[in-house]
């Protein structure tokens, strides 16, 4: 976890690993009442999903490229969708009777933003990422190191790096909005835009 002041409010970011079921357990047991605002990346709508469903009920086709990344995540344990970790902070915020705050653009401003950034080309490129993806040996020292390594090769895609720039000056920007009026903020976020989000705070 990485903990910070912004102005008088302490922020304290704890990164998570999309997809592991392990994350749960860790997720929930980091979310106490020491915390005045628990947030998360996610949109609002997302946080509404998220919070009425469960894995049986959870309607999902993944992409090949979800796919793939899946059966990578596969070496350090159980993987499954709704993400474990964002579950965690909905179940979490549910029994302790408070709102999860969205860290993350609504539906709408996000597909404004995915369809200003990725163009046709970004799509069939995404093919040929596909093939790499099934070629690369990644790193699987850790699932932090698999999942930046993971996050960069998408990431050779213009229109994927540009949202992904979008998002985490977006989430910065909301971080900053709740610290003027909160004193203790956790803040769950996958790991792979944590990085970003801190050079966009001005604390890297």
């Amino acid at each position: 976890m990485n903990t910070f002041q912004i102005g008088e409010c302490s922020v304290t970011v704890l990164p998570v690993i999309k997809g592991l079921v392990s994350e749960y357990d860790r997720v929930r047991s980091a979310i106490t009442p020491d915390y005045d605002c628990i947030a998360v990346s996610l949109g609002l709508e997302e946080i509404e999903i998220m919070k009425t469903c469960d894995q049986q009920e959870w309607d999902y086709d993944p992409s090949k490229l979800d796919s793939v990344y899946a059966h990578h995540l596969k070496n350090f344990g159980e993987v499954t969708v709704p993400v474990p970790a964002f579950k965690a902070v909905t179940d979490a915020c549910a029994s302790m009777g408070i709102e999860p705050m969205p860290l993350d653009m609504c539906d709408e401003e996000f597909t404004k933003m995915y369809c200003d950034c990725v163009t046709t080309f970004d799509i069939l490129k995404e093919n040929r990422v596909l093939k790499k993806s099934m070629k690369t040996a990644f790193d699987l020292s850790s699932p932090e190191a698999f999942v930046k390594q993971w996050d960069d090769l998408i990431n050779t895609i213009k229109g994927q790096r540009a949202v992904s720039l979008r998002r985490e000056e977006y989430i910065a920007g909301q971080l900053s909005d709740l610290a003027n009026y909160k004193k203790n903020i956790l803040a769950v976020i996958e790991c792979e835009r944590v990085e970003g989000i801190m050079i966009e705070l001005g604390l890297r």
